[in-house]
């Protein structure tokens, strides 16, 4: 049997770290960066010096992936809970660990919560965006399965929790027809799954009406659902 790319990765995977592990070795990350900066900065180094910068920088790389490959699980896990036609498994995963490494260099410290949190909340958005663009690039095509259910991680994150609060308050400015047709289309609270073609028929609305529709109510709920991330994550 031939492994996929996913599963390779899943080979290198370490457990996830506790809160005081993390803390080590972000804090032991920072002190390697500063040392890199610090003799960087240094011109005419000696060798001596060139060799204390080659160090600190294997120090970076050494930290670095000892804390990619104790989130790998995380990404991968995240990753497979999406679904959107036209984007792989591999590109989500792959698109995934860029944005952790985004993660880990903008990632404090001293703010005192675990890493594996905060990751989270910046990996979905950036997965939403994903889904997002393919939708725009495919003129609103969206595929029955795609979306916003049943993203719950281990420690108790709950996206659903999060868009139906967004749908209760009516934040995104849906009117009542796109609300429906969201709650129906992806099962979400009372709701069980509904294709684009029962949606159709229930509404009464052609099909192409129907994607546009979704479409746009989708484009409304990401912008709410994604304010804020750019900051958390600078």
């Amino acid at each position: 049997m031939t492994l996929t790319n996913t599963q390779l990765l899943l080979t290198e995977a370490t457990d996830l770290l506790t809160k005081g592990a993390e803390q080590r070795l972000f804090k032991a990350l920072q002190d390697a960066k500063s040392d890199v900066a610090i003799l960087v900065a240094i011109r005419g180094r000696s060798l001596n010096q060139n060799s204390q910068l080659w160090a600190a920088r294997q120090r970076v790389k050494r930290i670095t992936d000892q804390i990619v490959k104790a989130n790998l699980p995380l990404v991968i896990r995240v990753a497979k809970r999406m679904n959107c036609p036209g984007i792989s498994e591999e590109q989500f995963v792959s698109d995934g660990l860029l944005k952790l490494l985004q993660c880990i260099d903008a990632f404090k410290v001293e703010l005192g919560y675990k890493f594996s949190t905060y990751l989270q909340r910046p990996l979905y958005r950036h997965f939403h965006r994903m889904m997002l663009k393919e939708i725009k690039r495919n003129s609103g095509r969206i595929d029955g399965e795609m979306a916003f259910r049943d993203r719950t991680v281990d420690d108790g994150s709950h996206e659903v929790d999060e868009l139906m609060e967004v749908l209760e308050a009516n934040t995104a400015g849906l009117d009542a027809i796109e609300q429906t047709m969201v709650l129906r289309h992806f099962g979400i609270g009372k709701f069980s799954p509904e294709t684009l073609k029962e949606l159709s028929i229930h509404f009464g609305f052609s099909t192409g009406k129907i994607k546009k529709t979704l479409a746009n109510a989708i484009h409304k709920l990401t912008q709410i659902l994604t304010e804020g991330v750019e900051d958390e994550i600078k």
